[in-house]
């Protein structure tokens, strides 16, 4: 409620906040003698995602992206959230250190990015020769001291 006593829609509690969809757990990694959780690079990245394509998109995300990610050495953990404000699907991935995010073979990336398209148009019931219902919009890193 506001502090006039109106109730707040969902959307407006929202409006200013990114909504957390899915969450992993960042894995501790420590540096050779030291402990903790060591993040030393986030690739950011955003995607335009329509309201009403997002739980096809967080479908389509756990299939294909969650497992393959899972897999690769120095992958830390992972936000996927949503924008409401400008409909997009924001995407921040740890990583232990550049060079082993660096260091996965371009010809495997684009393989799950065929994958995931083509989950998405499938969960989506698009054809399959459609553009990509999710297009990239932003991408990006942050180094971390």
């Amino acid at each position: 409620m506001d502090q006039d006593g109106t109730p707040q829609s969902h959307r407006d509690v929202q409006r200013d906040a990114l909504e957390v969809l899915i969450d992993l757990e960042i894995k501790e990694e420590p540096e050779a003698g030291k402990s903790g959780c060591k993040v030393a690079v986030v690739e950011h990245l955003r995607l335009r995602v329509p309201e009403e394509a997002r739980q096809a998109w967080i479908e389509a995300e756990l299939k294909t992206w969650d497992p393959w990610l899972r897999q690769q050495k120095g992958f830390l953990g992972r936000e996927v959230l949503w924008d409401i404000d400008r409909q997009e699907g924001v995407l921040l991935i740890h990583w232990a250190n550049r060079q082993d995010w660096k260091a996965i073979p371009m010809p495997e990336v684009a393989a799950i990015q065929q994958e995931f398209e083509a989950a998405a148009k499938q969960i989506l019931s698009l054809p399959p020769h459609s553009d990509h219902p999710f297009p990239l919009t932003y991408s990006g890193e942050t180094s971390l001291p």
